[in-house]
């Protein structure tokens, strides 16, 4: 658990639970001082003990198997770097028709039932909401300070780098996630401000 130095009582409650913690793999926690979720990233991986390390949001609802789909799915394509989960969303109202061809903004990605291969030449990368990434791909490749750090920016750079030093990019349909949208992320004004961001940030990367 990495504390991207929270002003709340985040160390608290972690020790808390370590306290009770009953479980074959360790809770941990490790504070970061300077935030942003490129920074908290980076540190965890930096920290982590494992093979592969996956990435959850706290509005991302795994299957119950998520982390075992991972886990197989990583033994068995030893050349990817990284691999997003399938991904439904979990709405709070459902969205209507003018809003469906957007959804893949909200990291809402359902691929079908057969695993492929992404295409990072033609931006097609899957979201860091449920994206497990290899421990040593991300070391090789991805450097302490990326090109853009905004939410977007660094969910794509993460693929596009590992990609260019010639790691895959996969999408597994084994590990499903229910990604929680509010109906706040539905407005209007919230979707143009998204989109518009995740234009700026993939020219960035495009051009760098």
């Amino acid at each position: 658990m990495v504390d991207n130095n929270s002003q709340d009582d985040t160390a608290a409650v972690v020790r808390q639970f370590q306290r009770d913690w009953d479980s074959p793999a360790p809770l941990q926690y490790v504070f970061e001082p300077e935030q942003g979720l490129a920074h908290a990233r980076q540190c965890g991986v930096e920290q982590a003990r494992g093979i592969h390390i996956g990435f959850l949001d706290d509005d991302n609802w795994p299957a119950e198997n998520w982390v075992a789909a991972a886990a197989k799915f990583g033994q068995t394509h030893p050349q990817a770097g990284a691999y997003g989960s399938r991904i439904q969303g979990a709405f709070e109202t459902p969205p209507d028709e003018t809003v469906e061809p957007l959804l893949s903004f909200l990291a809402i990605r359902d691929h079908g039932d057969r695993a492929y291969e992404f295409q990072p030449t033609q931006i097609e990368l899957p979201p860091g909401a449920g994206l497990t990434v290899r421990k040593a791909a991300w070391l090789a490749c991805i450097p302490k300070t990326l090109v853009n750090i905004t939410r977007s920016g660094n969910d794509y750079e993460i693929s596009l780098r590992m990609a260019k030093r010639g790691w895959e990019i996969w999408y597994n349909p084994e590990m499903k996630v229910e990604h929680f949208i509010p109906n706040s992320r539905l407005q209007r004004e919230y979707l143009l401000k998204l989109t518009h961001l995740y234009g700026l940030c993939t020219c960035k990367l495009l051009i760098v």
